[in-house]
């Protein structure tokens, strides 16, 4: 473990409890606002289960890289990708998603403390970076849901 990822994992919890005491503070019709009017018109429910489910595909991700793993195909469609990841979600209450939003995020945290220094700088392609360091990964995984709250912020602003 290096200290540096002690700091990206420390930050990953600090971020992932903010994220969530906000998905938790939406009120019940919050929810059906509709954040994004592209593609699929994601409402503030369908943010939380991508930033959810994308938790989970970005620390497999990760995990593959360090092991010596290249990423993702040179052709992925990341809209695609998570078109299908939201749309095809389970119907489940939202304070299920929010629990596993909490534990998923925790075992990243996890992960990352127990990275070494070498394995941070570790190069893969990831679906949105392309081709990046470990590090980086780790760094967008909390801005990527910051920009997220933000529009639904902005949307819950507008309704």
């Amino acid at each position: 473990m290096s200290t540096n990822a002690e700091e990206l994992a420390e930050k990953l919890r600090a971020e992932g409890q903010k994220n969530r005491e906000f998905f938790v503070s939406l009120g019940e019709t919050d929810w059906g606002v509709q954040v994004y009017s592209d593609g699929a018109g994601w409402t503030a429910r369908d943010i939380l289960i991508h930033v959810t489910e994308t938790e989970e595909d970005i620390l497999r991700l990760m995990r593959r890289i360090v092991a010596g793993g290249e990423g993702v195909a040179p052709d992925f469609d990341i809209d695609a990708f998570n078109a299908r990841r939201v749309g095809s979600a389970e119907e489940r209450p939202l304070v299920d998603w929010l629990a596993e939003y909490g534990q998923r995020r925790a075992a990243t945290a996890e992960f990352v403390a127990g990275l070494a220094e070498a394995d941070l700088k570790t190069r893969g392609r990831h679906p949105f970076l392309g081709d990046a360091e470990v590090e980086e990964m780790i760094k967008l995984m909390y801005l990527h849901v910051q920009l997220h709250i933000r529009d639904v912020k902005r949307a819950l602003n507008a309704a």
